[in-house]
């Protein structure tokens, strides 16, 4: 007679059941991996992290084609996903607009587009990228998790996390004041910043390395005013613009801090400020000082975009942060894994959150599937030391674009350093389907090469010794630094990034 099984033991126990977790999750169970998912709460539930890019449609369709994820194929485009999954909202991201407001005379529409920067990542809207409404989406694979088979503990707590031997974890839960144990060989921690298996475990916090300060107040609202209607107000030349100003992560900068603006197909909109910390001394950050309804109350700008917006009832709050950013020492062990977004975050500058979460899930399901014994370990400390060092990459092209919210043509020539690094990124994934030729999957942004990192080294220490000089004197010390920005990136430059047909407008950025 076969042993009995243990039914509460699994190979697999992921901790949080956001997009992320769920996708790792039903991966491993539709290839016969025995795997649960933990969470506190259940869907729908509020949460941010809603644009995603280029890199994020790449990365997931590799996943759909690679384990036959048919359920999520139409959300790899905004065309198929209207199409064929309208009852999941999403929005269309045709690429990323910024608009200035920090000059002395705030923003003016010219012919020369001084306060306008445009950078398409898509075609057409067709294939455009998306806004994730993440209360429909992460419930969206949550449910598909389950019906790949994986046993799901929601409204569940978790008591305890024992470490008994390698591999031989035991969980001990709470749910409607009845407990149950778990055991299991491998834990995901997906739990964001929460961070509840990196806590128990006692791994180190890193935050206080980055370069990166910022924090956030945010929420969505109703009926906001159409950008292009403003910006017809204003006299833009609208013409000259590669997409429609509302199809993109829209990006209001000043001088403190900068405001995100994205649009849903529901009529919804995303709206979060996001302040710089760099000079901060109170004891609390300046989102936590002033929501969101304070910050739109003393601009008057932020009045005149918003129009008559009102909060949306779900969720009915607005949400204040201490600072944003957060870093792991390490992000794995032998027997556990952190995904990206728990190991580390940075801001939401660059949208990176969604592609780096799926990336973290593109490499931790080839370890669990593909190796075991002696090799995985090895493969997890990679994945760790992976992870952080994409991080820590992220950080240096965020905060760049943070000392350039003093002036607008130090904030184009920055983020030009990022769309280089994103564009390399996904011209190198296509070409390669996502696996390098020795079979280990390339770093996300390509931080594993060295061209990529020594370049952006290059720059961020000569920008830190320009900020501790405080050399940004005059317009002459801004253009010999954007003119260095060129030359340093020009062997990564692939798309025509500072020479479009016109000022600070790209019409053809992506790999197609």
């Amino acid at each position: 007679m076969p042993p009995t099984r243990n039914p509460n033991h699994y190979d697999v126990v992921v901790l949080g059941a956001g997009f992320a977790g769920s996708l790792l999750a039903m991966i491993l169970a539709k290839q016969g991996m025995r795997v649960a998912i933990v969470d506190r709460s259940e869907h729908p539930r509020f949460a941010i992290g809603e644009s995603s890019t280029p890199a994020a449609d790449f990365l997931l369709e590799h996943l759909v084609q690679r384990y036959q994820l048919d359920e999520l194929r139409p959300l790899t485009r905004f065309g198929s996903w209207r199409d064929s999954m309208p009852e999941l909202v999403c929005g269309c991201k045709r690429g990323f607009s910024y608009f200035w407001h920090g000059g002395d005379d705030g923003f003016v529409a010219g012919d020369d587009h001084r306060d306008e920067l445009l950078v398409s990542a898509s075609e057409s809207r067709e294939v455009a990228d998306t806004q994730w409404y993440r209360a429909d989406v992460d419930a969206y694979f949550f449910d598909v998790a389950r019906k790949c088979g994986v046993s799901a503990w929601v409204n569940t707590s978790v008591k305890s996390i024992d470490h008994l031997a390698d591999q031989d974890w035991r969980l001990c839960l709470t749910k409607d004041r009845g407990s149950e144990t778990l055991t299991t060989s491998f834990i995901v921690d997906a739990t964001g910043g929460n961070r509840l298996l990196l806590r128990e475990l006692g791994v180190p916090n890193e935050t206080e390395s980055l370069l990166t300060h910022s924090s956030a107040t945010f929420s969505h609202f109703d009926d906001v005013r159409s950008l292009s209607d403003w910006l017809d107000s204003r006299g833009a030349k609208r013409n000259d613009y590669p997409f429609v100003a509302e199809d993109s992560a829209v990006h209001h900068l000043f001088a403190d801090g900068w405001m995100w603006n994205l649009g849903f197909e529901n009529g919804r909109t995303s709206v979060g400020f996001v302040f710089d910390e760099s000079q901060n001394t109170h004891s609390h950050t300046r989102a936590k000082q002033r929501d969101l309804n304070a910050v739109i109350a003393e601009r008057p700008v932020l009045r005149e975009l918003l129009g008559d917006a009102r909060l949306a009832s779900f969720p009915g709050r607005v949400f204040q942060t201490d600072r944003l950013q957060r870093l792991a020492s390490v992000a794995a062990g032998s027997d556990w894994a952190a995904l990206p977004f728990t190991a580390g975050f940075i801001d939401p500058l660059h949208s990176t959150g969604i592609a780096h979460s799926i990336s973290g899930v593109q490499r931790l399901s080839q370890i669990l599937l593909a190796e075991s014994g002696a090799t995985r370990p090895e493969s997890l400390h990679a994945y760790s030391d992976a992870v952080r060092s994409e991080l820590r990459l992220i950080d240096k092209l965020v905060w760049g674009c943070y000392v350039g919210l003093r002036d607008f043509r130090l904030f184009t020539a920055w983020s030009m350093i990022y769309f280089a690094v994103a564009t390399t990124f996904e011209h190198a994934f296509h070409d390669n389907q996502g696996d390098a030729s020795d079979g280990n999957i390339m770093g996300f942004l390509a931080a594993d090469q060295r061209l990529v990192t020594n370049c952006v080294n290059e720059l961020t220490g000569e920008l830190r010794s320009l900020v501790e000089r405080d050399a940004f004197e005059s317009d002459g010390d801004v253009d010999a630094f954007v003119a260095q920005i060129r030359r340093t990136i020009s062997p990564l430059n692939r798309v025509g990034l500072f020479t479009p047909p016109i000022a600070n407008m790209y019409h053809r950025t992506a790999a197609k």
